[in-house]
């Protein structure tokens, strides 16, 4: 399985949250891949790094930089789309980020690890809630 680490749980791994921390090992573990992040995963865990120190964003941003980065290609618009219209429409309120990060794991074939459970909602999306 390849899979896609979310917002999420980058930040609890940055903050040492041995919960998540050993979940993930175990998902790890049982997969040879290295996990990937969307570039929305990657610029959400910059942005919130903005006001640590210099020191602290180095080493976070050396963290980051061990993860695949996937990015958007001409496939994505079309997944977000029917996405965004199909749960629009069934009234079922998603992230326009959340969508985009599922679009993109759903493209790659990936499975979305993540601590968020409004995931879920995404029947389309392989996906592990920790």
């Amino acid at each position: 399985m390849s899979f896609v680490v979310d917002t999420s749980v980058l930040i609890d791994i940055a903050n040492n949250k041995k919960e998540t921390v050993d979940k993930l090992n175990k998902i790890i573990k049982k997969d040879s891949s290295i996990p990937c992040i969307t570039f929305l995963n990657d610029f959400e865990f910059r942005y919130g790094l903005k006001d640590k120190s210099e020191k602290n964003q180095m080493k976070l941003l050396e963290f980051l930089n061990k993860f695949i980065l996937l990015n958007t290609t001409k496939a994505t618009p079309i997944i977000l789309t029917e996405l965004k219209h199909k749960y629009d429409k069934s009234g079922v309120v998603l992230s326009l980020t959340d969508l985009l990060i599922a679009s993109i794991a759903i493209e790659n074939n990936n499975t979305l690890i993540t601590r968020d459970s409004d995931f879920a909602k995404i029947e389309e999306l392989d996906y592990v809630v920790l």
